[in-house]
């Protein structure tokens, strides 16, 4: 897919995306206005992530949409049985939800999976090394997004706190996904996972200190 706007235009302009979005959340006045362009920002995030990715074939068209629905599907027994995460619920900021389930978290385990595995092959090879290196990457962000989910409604837990018993089943999950994902096909580098990765962990992270 040929974008004419280089790697580094475009990671400039999805962090004025988050500045903007970080500084609009923090005031209440805009803070509720800007809720719903929580999840529009998420798929723009993985819009502008795919442009840039190279190679396009059938068979990263399909394991790309695997590791989304499996995500999704991951959410949706997490959420039913409480055995995956802990027990929760979603609120409506991520928009229209199917089984109680948002639909934004196909693209969002889709974002994670595939950003996260590439910041690991930037330092390992091994497959199995590879897979706990991006499943660490992915439970380290959501460590960060869950003080971030709770406040602005993105869900909620039952017990009020955020159980260990999550980022024991997120990266559990993400090694599982992760590893068939590095069997299944070989990606090519993508300039803009690493600046992606940092961008929302920033974000997070900004959000999470200002927060306390």
């Amino acid at each position: 897919m040929a974008v004419k706007i280089k790697p580094v235009t475009a990671g400039w302009i999805l962090a004025a995306v988050y500045i903007a979005g970080a500084s609009a959340l923090m005031i209440p006045h805009t803070s509720s206005f800007m809720k719903n362009f929580i999840w529009p920002a998420m798929l723009l995030t993985t819009i502008v992530l795919l442009c840039f990715h190279k190679k396009w074939s059938k068979e990263f068209v399909f394991s790309l949409l695997l590791t989304g629905f499996s995500g999704f599907l991951i959410s949706v027994i997490g959420l039913k049985t409480g055995y995956v995460f802990g027990f929760f619920q979603y609120g409506f900021t991520l928009g229209y939800r199917f089984w109680d389930t948002p639909l934004m978290m196909i693209p969002y385990w889709m974002t994670t999976v595939y950003v996260c595995r590439q910041v690991a092959e930037m330092v390992a090879r091994d497959t199995f090394l590879v897979s706990v290196l991006a499943a660490g990457c992915m439970t380290l962000l959501d460590y960060f997004l869950e003080p971030f989910a709770i406040k602005f409604g993105l869900w909620s837990w039952n017990q009020g706190t955020v159980p260990l018993h999550n980022y024991i089943g997120w990266f559990i999950s993400g090694l599982i996904i992760q590893y068939v994902y590095c069997k299944s096909i070989k990606l090519p580098p993508n300039k803009l996972s690493l600046v992606i990765y940092l961008i929302q962990l920033g974000f997070f992270i900004v959000l999470y200190l200002l927060g306390k």
